[in-house]
């Protein structure tokens, strides 16, 4: 009777311990987290020669240092930009970032310019640094 007694608790117990162990350390590893390719994520627009904007999904974010324009020199290109957040990064520690959209103004000269940027995904992956060509023709 004792045995059949311990039997069923310890299987009670199981039952209820296991789907706890599945669920894994960030939520059930059977619904594992959806990252969106880096183009879905940031997704960039030119409003005119002097206006980019970047598109800011959802559930990532952007480093507001590693977002900047470089003209054809290497040389950065002062822009005009919405006020960053101070963010405690697992990866960089405290910095600045963007969770809206952004929206960079600048006075371009002749020469072309690029667009770099880099940002993360809340659930831990961080996109690599990306480069885009923009257009300034008037």
């Amino acid at each position: 009777m004792q045995r059949t007694l311990r039997f069923l608790i310890a299987l009670g117990f199981c039952s209820w311990a296991l789907p706890s162990m599945a669920s894994g350390t960030f939520g059930s590893s059977f619904n594992a987290p959806t990252i969106l390719p880096v183009d879905q994520a940031f997704s960039v627009v030119q409003i005119d020669p002097e206006t980019v904007q970047i598109r800011v999904a959802a559930g990532t974010y952007l480093y507001d240092e590693k977002t900047y324009i470089e003209n054809d020199a290497g040389q950065r290109v002062a822009t005009e930009r919405p006020q960053a957040v101070m963010y405690n990064d697992p990866i960089f520690g405290m910095t600045a970032i963007h969770r809206d959209d952004v929206t960079l103004s600048m006075k371009p000269k002749a020469g072309s310019l690029t667009l770099h940027y880099q940002g993360c995904a809340d659930v831990g992956f961080c996109y690599p640094p990306q480069k885009q060509k923009l257009s300034i023709s008037r």
